[in-house]
């Protein structure tokens, strides 16, 4: 919708990149509010919230290169432009994962009651972060008339130049056909999720319950929104769920089977 905040001459500040930083500042305060309440040294939890955001983006970009790959094959140098949109969060959740586990291990901490520490913080970035999407035109629906909104030919968002070399749109067209606005439903239940998580944080002193929630909740978001987004041939598998979905699956069986193991046990936070 605003691809470019500020242009001056060669430099450019991209709404995506603004709204991630955004995002990316309010998920680590929160993170800290919760890590200083369990008594985690707070320069170790910035250090160890680095990590996790640079795995998160190779992550997210991998994944998003390899459903998106049509875009690329013939300009593989804009796989790295990453300020301009393009980042799928379960490769990024698979890469903030890892760093998260060799910084654990590193540090001998519990990777569970890190992971409970960080579990608000993750819908409440992705739902700042998806305003950025919105803004960007990333991630967007499919065409849909009835409650659509279309992007302006300005700057070519991605609904816009996906149309134009599909032909659904003639070149020189003002903008794009309506599309569903995917991102900001996403935005709107991850700012439900996190409030869950928070409801939950105060009330339930289980290890590893707020993680497991968190697993339930979100796969439940990502399976059901991506029946609403736009996917190209690349980003099914067995021709009828993606790649998001088949992983989604995972994480809400991994996150009910965590939840009935941390309730059974019983272990306090710690």
């Amino acid at each position: 919708m605003y691809r470019i905040l500020i242009h001056i001459g060669n430099f450019k500040i991209y709404s995506f990149g603004v709204m991630q930083a955004i995002a990316y500042i309010t998920a680590i305060y929160i993170a800290l509010y919760y890590g200083k309440k369990r008594g985690f040294d707070q320069d170790k939890l910035i250090d160890l919230a680095l990590w996790i955001v640079l795995g998160a983006i190779i992550g997210a970009r991998f994944w998003f290169v390899l459903e998106m790959w049509e875009l690329y094959a013939n300009d593989i140098g804009s796989i790295f432009k990453i300020w301009e949109g393009g980042l799928v969060f379960y490769g990024g959740f698979i890469g903030g994962i890892v760093a998260l586990i060799v910084y654990t291990r590193k540090n001998r901490w519990s990777l569970i009651t890190i992971l409970d520490i960080f579990a608000p913080s993750l819908p409440i970035g992705i739902a700042i972060g998806r305003i950025g999407c919105f803004l960007n035109g990333c991630c967007y629906g499919k065409i849909c008339y009835n409650g659509g909104i279309s992007f302006p030919a300005k700057n070519f968002p991605p609904p816009y130049a996906d149309q134009l070399h599909k032909g659904l749109i003639n070149i020189g067209a003002k903008e794009s056909l309506p599309v569903i606005p995917t991102q900001l439903y996403s935005s709107l239940d991850n700012l439900i999720i996190f409030l869950v998580l928070i409801f939950l944080a105060s009330r339930i002193k289980i290890k590893g319950v707020l993680i497991a929630t968190l697993f339930v909740l979100y796969g439940l978001h990502r399976f059901i929104i991506d029946y609403f987004r736009a996917y190209s041939g690349t980003a099914f598998i067995l021709k009828f769920i993606t790649l998001s979905q088949f992983l989604s699956l995972i994480i809400i069986i991994t996150g009910i089977v965590g939840i009935t193991i941390s309730l059974k046990r019983k272990v306090p936070n710690g």
